[in-house]
């Protein structure tokens, strides 16, 4: 330990730098203080009967971010159970807490949604936010030490669509009449966020709503159907006006979409991935499509979607980073020549922007 803290100290920058390096943390800790944790309240909970709470900063009353925190997602007894290989977040607690980095290093002069309030909404239900079911999940458990592989079942809430709405009750409570709405969310979060930038829009019909999937483009797999309805997620897309099939085997995650875009032609639909995500390619494997190729995939998403909202842009970056946003390299990636802080600053703004490609190897 003594050795790595002097390796540390030897690696510290220069006084000038570690004076402006002090004033990025004194802003960083300034802008922590204004978020206030808030219970969900009554109807809501975690996948495993736990409270579940949201967080909210204040700032202009006249913009407001909604962001869905990723986590996974879960719809067997073997990704379910806790003591098998989940492969989802079953609570919230203090690591879910947000983090100066990315779009929420609030203190960053070059934020372009530094002076947004932010609704920020942590994932703890395994059903992308969608869910409004109880559902039990058997199976055999592992054999391990102690464990005879007998069959068992584990009992999940999936109930994001409650959780996701009551915190949306309350801050539409406290913010009233914004301008200016950017619902964003990544990876499992990212999913959602078109439905939710419809609950939005219809909630504030004045305001310009702009909507950012961040790293959950890719999911083209006929196993989506049966994901969606495991979670009890087509009954809440139908409690709407929101032009979904009557065909359950036909909806898709991109459905979100072109059933906003038919909606609400002014929302601004947009996505940002990597052509590799290592993440995506592992839930594609997951739901039956093992050593998946993710770029093409994305592709015929985003022409799926273009073909309702000719005015949906993608910005898809080169390598196998998962979830961009919340990264410090939200203000130094670049693709074709662009980068992301400038791409998602124009967005914001209602500026045009184009779709952006990876840089591919010649």
């Amino acid at each position: 330990m003594v050795a790595l803290l002097a390796a540390a100290v030897r690696l510290l920058p220069s006084v000038g730098a570690g004076a402006q390096l002090a004033a990025t943390s004194r802003a960083a800790a300034e802008s922590e203080k204004r978020w206030a944790k808030i219970p969900g309240g009554e109807g809501t909970v975690c996948s495993q009967g736990g409270p579940y709470s949201f967080y909210f900063r204040t700032a202009s009353p006249d913009k407001l971010m909604v962001y869905f925190q990723g986590g996974g997602a879960c719809w067997r007894y073997g990704n379910c159970d806790l003591g098998q290989q989940p492969t989802y977040d079953p609570a919230v607690d203090a690591g879910d807490d947000p983090k100066p980095s990315g779009i929420f290093d609030l203190g960053n002069a070059g934020n372009p949604l530094a002076d947004y309030s932010v609704l920020f909404l942590p994932y703890c239900t395994g059903d992308v936010h969608l869910g409004d079911k109880e559902a039990v999940y058997s199976g055999a458990a592992s054999p391990g030490a102690g464990d005879t592989g007998a069959a068992r079942s584990v009992r999940i809430h999936h109930n994001g669509y409650r959780n996701a709405m009551a915190a949306i009750e309350w801050a539409s409570a406290r913010v009233k009449a914004p301008s200016d709405v950017f619902v964003a969310g990544e990876s499992a979060g990212a999913i959602a966020t078109p439905f939710y930038a419809d609950r939005l829009a219809d909630r504030y019909p004045k305001a310009r709503v702009v909507q950012l999937g961040d790293s959950g483009g890719g999911y083209r797999s006929p196993a989506v159907p049966g994901l969606i309805e495991a979670w009890g997620a087509i009954e809440v897309l139908r409690r709407f006006a929101f032009n979904v099939p009557s065909d359950t085997s036909a909806i898709r995650f991109e459905t979100l979409y072109t059933a906003t875009a038919r909606n609400h032609p002014t929302i601004r639909l947009a996505q940002v991935n990597t052509a590799e995500d290592e993440t995506q390619v592992f839930f594609l494997a997951q739901i039956g499509m093992p050593n998946a190729v993710l770029d093409p995939l994305l592709e015929r998403n985003y022409a799926d979607i273009r073909a309702a909202s000719p005015a949906f842009r993608a910005f898809t970056a080169s390598g196998k980073v998962h979830v961009i946003l919340r990264r410090p390299q939200f203000y130094s990636l670049e693709a074709g020549g662009v980068r992301l802080r400038d791409w998602v600053a124009g967005l914001v703004a209602g500026r045009r922007v184009d779709d952006v490609p990876a840089t591919r190897d010649k």
